[in-house]
């Protein structure tokens, strides 16, 4: 049986570490630990670069040229000469220049001259001249290779019974790879670039071209027609599905063909007519866009829309390997195809090659702290561009990408021309002026490269030249790096940000890339859910609302399957930002989305927002609400009308005492009110003043409605005391109404009690509450909390059954332990 490709992904890195610890154990000539790992892995990406040449047949026609040329240099030169006497010859003289003595072509054979950097004589191989390499590394290297089918052409099958690696699937072994060595960055999935890709640059692209020509997009144009006339067309598969989709409970099944049947509706009514609103319904853009270039624009549109094609520039500040470059060249191919198929007829492979080239340096653009990632992000559009032409005849030397991909601190540099040096003629005299804006004295040759060594500095106004005079780049995407950061600890200290309180790198990421965005730009990212439910980010949160004028939120929990791939180490909750930097005031959001593995394929072809209208929380302004029904506006706006509990605490303990914990609780917060069993450092308790009684307040807080409160405005994690204190409920004046809660709260503990699982273990043990047993007395609770908030029939309906599919059928209790 056939792997699948995950299988294959992990077999092969398995054996991909284990061949660059071989590397580098065997490594001589170089001792400083950071050049040897980087050395060692740049070998190994040239030469799975070659793997795929001599697989196709570019070097010398042969698809078995490594282990021949192997074999030939033993018989000729003897042992332990391969890495001296061909390998070296093949990269700096082969590959890399175009003019060849008879003799390097008597022992390299037919190789194409690829005119990059890639394989020119790297520093580190010119600061380590005796660097050298044993026969052995290079035998068990082509041993491994020879496992596997090498396939240029990422749509082909396998030819025989070895797993294949395309550049596709290497692509993702190297994205892993590169996640591993950089602190905070995770290996994030094809559907996850690809939809905030979409979702920036088409509407991006398609504005502009409105702008143009606003005639042309009035509501009743022609264009909107295509939405009116065929709305399924637009609708993604799996929301008209009319069977129950993999994971879905008749109740989700329901809800999205009433979500679908709505879709239609609005559609067929003409009621969509902005690009901005093709988010908000979650339409296929793509495929909306394509019609347009390919059935509805006449050819003066389609040469505006060519021409905004031609300079859109994409950026990602901290690119790592390129999966979100990648993925917007996904993006951008076939929308370059269908104008030119309109304006000049189909392409060929040859065209195809050149068009690929042409976007890849005109419109995609990177950077990257860590010089091994960049290196790979053009190992990878390299091979993009090998995989488009058939023979070695039609290789044309490879683009330089040094004007695109650059190695650089994206938080350190100058934005624009300082004030105080207006005029600077290199880069380096902008290191000058920055270090001596840090306190150091370039004159000081020691304190000035240590400066740059650790700070890398990168000053956008020098690097991207053209882009900062056009106003900024078109689009910023990606994944920037969770990061901690304590001036004190790190290495390189940060200028001034105003979300550097946020004590973590991803807020200053998005905030030097507001400075870096066009007037009219998008942005799109993917960062942890924290960053729009902590107060600690509350900086960031201003500044993001501040920023962009229009916003789409959608939230992904981590459990029962997660976004991110890494296992436990990725297991966190997480948001994707769509942003616009002009336009009207408007903010849109998602429930915190929670599935299984299988369900992964309908995950965003399902995704609905739901206008965020409620006024922010003036007491708790740290949060963005997470809904996905309009309702849950009126349900909070009632809500905030009431008092944060905080004002009934009292500041000295006594024994009207509620318990809880700090910890645990993916689907239920337990409060009680009598002492934990056992004792654990997340054990809490609050005492409340005399007149107030606390098991109210317990019966509050195990409602179903305080569930629903903490997972729209929280981070679904942690249960800090500025979380459940700022929750909003004034004490009821009616004593019939305190007497009830405090019934239901009894009601409540006996169930606790009686349905607890108690287990001993030696001085300490567990307390495992099983909250959902005790739903139809927590019903109870929300039917007089309704009352109490003023709540229609309706709203009490979708607090009681937030959530149920997780809170009643998880496997996973709440455990409430010592260990």
């Amino acid at each position: 049986m056939r792997k699948t490709q995950e299988q294959v992904i992990r077999r092969f890195y398995k054996q991909f570490e284990q061949e660059r610890y071989h590397f580098l154990a065997a490594l001589s000539g170089i001792e400083e630990s950071r050049e040897r790992e980087h050395y060692a892995s740049l070998l190994l990406y040239r030469l799975l670069f070659l793997a795929f040449l001599q697989q196709r047949g570019f070097l010398a026609g042969n698809p078995r040229y490594l282990f021949e040329q192997f074999q030939q240099t033993q018989e000729r030169y003897g042992p332990n000469t391969f890495y001296h006497h061909f390998l070296l010859p093949l990269f700096h003289e082969g590959l890399s220049k175009a003019q060849r003595t008879p003799e390097l072509l008597a022992r390299l054979g037919s190789v194409p001259f690829l005119g990059s950097n890639f394989f020119a004589q790297h520093a580190i191989e010119q600061r380590y001249p005796t660097l050298h390499l044993p026969d052995q590394s290079f035998q068990r290297l082509f041993a491994f290779f020879d496992t596997y089918e090498w396939q240029l052409d990422a749509s082909a099958s396998a030819s025989g019974t070895k797993d294949v690696i395309n550049p596709d699937i290497l692509g993702h072994i190297l994205e892993q790879y590169v996640n591993q060595q950089q602190m905070g960055a995770y290996y994030t999935h094809d559907d996850v670039t690809s939809y905030i890709a979409r979702y920036t640059l088409l509407p991006y692209l398609l504005q502009k071209v409105a702008q143009q020509a606003p005639e042309a997009f009035s509501p009743s144009s022609p264009h909107w027609q295509l939405l009116r006339t065929q709305p399924e067309r637009y609708l993604y598969a799996e929301m008209g599905c009319q069977r129950e989709l993999p994971g879905e409970t008749a109740q989700e099944y329901t809800q999205r063909q009433a979500r679908y049947t709505h879709l239609l509706h609005t559609l067929k009514a003409g009621e969509i007519h902005t690009f901005d609103a093709c988010i908000t319904h979650n339409l296929d853009i793509q495929l909306f866009a394509r019609d347009l270039l390919t059935v509805s624009f006449p050819l003066q549109l389609v040469r505006t829309f060519y021409a905004e094609l031609c300079q859109v520039s994409i950026l990602d500040p901290t690119c790592g390997s390129g999966a979100f470059l990648f993925a917007a060249l996904n993006v951008l191919e076939p929308l370059y195809e269908a104008c030119l198929l309109r304006l000049s007829g189909p392409i060929s492979v040859q065209k195809k090659y050149s068009l690929l080239k042409a976007i890849i340096t005109r419109n995609l653009y990177g950077v990257d702290l860590m010089e091994e990632a960049i290196e790979i992000c053009t190992l990878r559009f390299f091979l993009k561009l090998l995989a488009q032409l058939q023979g070695v005849g039609g290789i044309e030397p490879l683009p330089a990408l040094q004007q695109n991909l650059h190695v650089g601190n994206a938080l350190v540099g100058y934005v624009h021309a300082p004030a105080n040096y207006p005029n600077p003629q290199t880069p380096r005299e902008l290191d000058y002026a920055l270090a001596t804006a840090y306190g150091i004295d370039p004159a000081d040759d020691e304190a000035f490269a240590r400066w740059c060594a650790s700070h890398q500095p990168l000053h956008w106004w020098a690097t991207f030249p053209e882009i900062q005079q056009q106003g900024g780049f078109s689009v910023i995407l990606g994944n920037p790096p969770y990061v901690e950061y304590e001036a004190r600890k790190f290495a390189y200290r940060l200028p001034r940000y105003e979300t550097a309180a946020c004590a973590n790198l991803y807020p200053c990421i998005i905030e030097r890339s507001v400075q870096l965005l066009a007037p009219d730009g998008r942005q799109g990212m993917i960062l942890p859910l924290a960053a729009f439910a902590t107060r600690n980010m509350l900086p960031f949160l201003r500044g993001f609302k501040r920023w962009f004028s229009t916003s789409w939120l959608s939230f992904y929990h981590f459990r029962p399957a997660m976004l991110f791939g890494g296992h436990k180490i990725a297991s966190i909750p997480t948001a994707i930002y769509l942003a616009s930097a002009s336009g009207p005031e408007q903010r849109f959001s998602t429930h915190i989305r929670k599935w299984s593995t299988e369900q992964r394929p309908a995950l965003f072809p399902t995704l609905a927002y739901s206008p965020v209208t409620v006024n922010t929380d003036a007491a708790n302004p740290h949060y963005y609400p997470k809904f996905g029904h309009t309702s849950e506006n009126a349900i909070l706006a009632k809500l905030l009308r009431q008092e944060t509990i905080e004002r009934y605490l009292s500041p000295h303990p006594n024994q009207n005492c509620m318990y809880y914990r700090s910890a645990g609780g993916l689907y239920w917060k337990v409060f009680i009110n009598f002492p934990w069993p056992y004792h654990t450092t997340s054990n809490k308790y609050c005492s409340f003043q005399a007149p107030y009684h606390r098991d109210v307040f317990v019966a509050l807080l195990n409602s179903s409605l305080f569930w629903w409160y903490y997972t729209v405005t929280f981070d679904t994690f942690n249960l800090k005391d500025y979380m459940l204190f700022g929750f909003r409920f004034t004490y009821p004046q009616d004593p019939q109404v305190v007497e009830a809660l405090c019934q239901l709260c009894e009601d409540l503990m006996q169930d606790y009690r009686h349905n607890a699982l108690h287990r001993r273990r030696g001085q300490t043990g567990s307390y495992t509450v099983y909250a959902k047993k005790a739903k139809p007395i927590i019903d109870a609770i929300d039917a007089l909390l309704a009352q109490h908030y003023g709540m229609t029939e309706e709203e009490l309906t979708f607090i009681r059954t937030y959530d149920l599919k997780y809170r009643l059928g998880s496997e996973e209790q709440e455990l409430l332990s010592s260990r």
